[in-house]
């Protein structure tokens, strides 16, 4: 079971120790928080700051270059919120019709400013907020916390213990990579089971929904790679990272496209297992793939770690244009052949972008 997969999951009975990179991320948020409140009272906006500590709680819960596309996501929130409760203050009495209004139009501005996708919650807080507290100068005095807030963790998140996204992005795919290894590997030796329970370390009951979270890896992987390069762009300290970066990116995107067809593998060899896994005129049905998908499985996992799989791709199309000889090989030898010639042509679209002509 790979690290990403124990840390996923609630360990009953004890307590899991903390890693380096989360009390790092703690630390930060402590210091952006407390710097936050002080100069908020050094500058006379308010003797209890509390709006100024949130952008350091809830921004830099992520990865801290994201912070600085946050946290001005959350100032065009807060401004757009604040804005319809005061309008909503200046002709509208204080009442429950009132309050459903400020609400409609705060979920509609909602919609106008997404954070990748999902609609900023921000924006209908600071409405109900500020229209819950209708004291002359709240409004201004919310704005100019949260802007006290939203500047330190702009400017000294991202410099406090920054992680490198391709590192970080780098050792996921690597677990990734390992776990592949090790469930392709088994399959190799039992071709007539998928030892999906065994793989994951869980029950046979939990078996599938453990193999789903590793085919769910890769797109988890590409997301966050869209982060990071995004990310990227307002980071001082990591912007030479971009060339790593993308040469990760292209083994995250083999991993993507090689997902879906080593999926479907999987779940055939899995009902290989059962009397409705052949037809009748499947004779070899429980031979499997064998040598084929161990050549394609030392093909992937080259490709993965980011060396050339030039020769393992040539072994394995010579193996598997002699496993397509033979008239008399079944229909689910041939449906196991045909995904991994699928997975091996992706292999090879891979190889011809990023290394032919090195």
């Amino acid at each position: 079971m790979s690290v990403l997969g124990r840390l996923g999951r609630p360990v009953p009975g004890r307590l899991r120790p903390l890693n380096v990179q989360e009390v790092r991320g703690g630390a930060r948020m402590v210091l952006c928080a407390t710097l936050s409140w002080y100069l908020s009272v050094e500058l006379g906006i308010n003797s209890a700051p509390i709006a100024a500590v949130l952008p350091a709680v809830f921004t830099l819960s992520g990865i801290p270059l994201w912070a600085p596309r946050l946290g001005l996501y959350r100032l065009g929130s807060v401004l757009l919120g604040v804005g319809i409760a005061a309008l909503a203050l200046r002709w509208l009495p204080v009442s429950t019709l009132s309050l459903a209004v400020v609400v409609s139009a705060g979920y509609l501005a909602s919609l106008l400013v997404r954070i990748d996708g999902v609609p900023s919650q921000q924006v209908l807080v600071s409405a109900v907020l500020v229209f819950g507290v209708p004291v002359s100068g709240y409004p201004e005095q919310r704005v100019l916390e949260n802007l006290v807030g939203i500047a330190v963790v702009i400017l000294l998140g991202p410099l406090l213990w920054p992680p490198d996204p391709c590192r970080l992005l780098s050792g996921r795919l690597d677990a990734y990579r390992d776990r592949l290894d090790r469930l392709l590997a088994e399959l190799g030796r039992h071709p007539g089971r998928a030892p999906l329970g065994q793989e994951t370390g869980q029950g046979a009951g939990h078996g599938a929904g453990q193999a789903g979270g590793l085919w769910q890896q890769p797109h988890d992987l590409g997301r966050d790679l869209d982060r990071a390069r995004r990310a990227l762009r307002w980071s001082v300290t990591h912007r030479r990272s971009a060339a790593a970066l993308d040469e990760v990116g292209h083994r995250i995107q083999l991993a993507e496209r090689t997902a879906a067809p080593l999926h479907c593998l999987t779940a055939q060899l899995q009902a290989a297992g059962g009397p409705a896994a052949a037809g009748p005129g499947d004779a070899h049905s429980c031979e499997g793939p064998g040598p084929l998908l161990d050549a394609v499985r030392h093909a992937l996992i080259r490709a993965l770690a980011g060396a050339d799989p030039a020769e393992p791709i040539a072994r394995a199309r010579v193996i598997g244009e002699q496993q397509g000889g033979p008239a008399g090989s079944g229909r689910y030898d041939s449906l196991l052949r045909g995904i991994l010639l699928l997975v091996l042509d992706r292999l090879d679209d891979y190889r011809e972008a990023h290394f032919t002509g090195r």
